[in-house]
């Protein structure tokens, strides 16, 4: 039997979505392996040491190095399916476990929580007794927002699962508990894992949907409220606070999402992100960037000399307060980002 729940969250004021983004940042101290690893994973020996290939931008680095010198054009079936392949075999690489930060979640009391990474090391924080690899935890666990009519042409969002998440439990002062987005992909379903341009692209189309009937359906509300169905519409109208994850530049679906958020005339969610210092260069270009486009940078009191676990403690201690005045106040507090060591 499916979960039942309704995310209904209000489009202004305190009430709207609270929502932490994390990244890999936030799974290292599991063992997690990084970005570079999984991509020599899924590197075809005859393009191992490809010169330049460092150069390009991660998700045309990946079609780059997963594609053999003399693939068929167009590509055959044969083709995709030994990359789906060697994608599944590197997902079966993932650590899948949690680590004192992550084990901090569930008492943040978010509405939701995104992760762009591919493993469970999130779920396992949530639910340490559960093995996440097995489908039928998965299943019971599994949340699919889409109302009947949409799910006509297609029971289960197999791929892009941009209305399907899993689901914590009820808090007993809340009634929906926390949503857990794997907005790029998890590593149980290969064919939806976000890394290659040409799924990127084919991301940001759906996105760009749901955007579309968020719109619509926001135009003919009859109250403040409204029962939200996918990730991108809670990141248009939600509070985000990003943490372990380094929005670069590659992710240009959420560059997509983060501008058309500024741009949204019924929204006043903000978004917040956490990095430590020292910043070169091209990292204060890069928090310009995120400026331009509504984000607001904090460092949660850390400087040069901060450790990454203090930093990380002291960031997800902040977002706890202010969730929980989003939560119970009107009132926003702001100072609480200042917090020193």
């Amino acid at each position: 039997m499916s979960i039942q729940i309704k995310f209904e969250h209000f489009l202004k004021g305190s009430g709207r979505p609270q929502i932490l983004l994390i990244g890999n940042g936030l799974e290292y101290k599991s063992g997690q392996r990084s970005w570079e690893q999984l991509v020599d994973d899924l590197t075809i020996p005859e393009r191992r040491g490809t010169p330049g290939a460092d150069e390009l931008p991660f998700p045309l680095r990946y079609e780059l190095l997963s594609t053999p010198r003399n693939v068929h054009n167009p590509m055959q079936k044969s083709d995709i399916n030994q990359e789906e392949k060697r994608l599944s075999v590197a997902m079966k690489n993932m650590v899948h476990k949690s680590n004192p930060l992550l084990d901090k979640l569930p008492g943040l009391h978010m509405d939701h929580i995104f992760t762009t990474n591919y493993s469970y090391c999130l779920e396992q924080a949530f639910f340490p007794n559960l093995n996440f690899c097995k489908g039928a935890v998965r299943s019971k666990l599994r949340l699919d927002l889409r109302n009947e009519e949409m799910k006509k042409d297609r029971k289960r969002e197999l791929q892009y699962r941009l209305h399907t998440c899993y689901h914590f439990g009820l808090d007993p002062d809340r009634d929906n508990g926390t949503g857990l987005w794997h907005i790029h992909g998890e590593s149980s379903v290969s064919r939806g894992i976000i890394l290659g341009h040409d799924r990127y692209g084919r991301m940001l189309s759906f996105i760009v949907q749901c955007c579309e009937e968020m719109d619509q359906r926001v135009c003919n509300a009859k109250s403040d409220k409204i029962n939200f169905i996918s990730w991108p519409a809670l990141f248009l109208f939600g509070d985000i606070y990003i943490l372990g994850f380094g929005f670069d530049t590659c992710e240009f679906d959420l560059w997509w999402l983060l501008r058309r958020k500024l741009r949204e005339r019924n929204s006043d969610g903000k978004v917040y992100f956490y990095d430590k210092p020292p910043f070169t260069e091209k990292r204060e270009v890069h928090h310009l960037l995120l400026k331009a486009n509504g984000a607001e940078i904090l460092t949660a009191g850390a400087n040069e000399s901060t450790s990454y676990d203090a930093f990380y403690t002291s960031a997800l201690d902040t977002v706890h307060r202010l969730v929980w005045h989003q939560h119970n106040s009107a009132v926003s507090f702001p100072e609480y980002h200042k917090k020193a060591f």
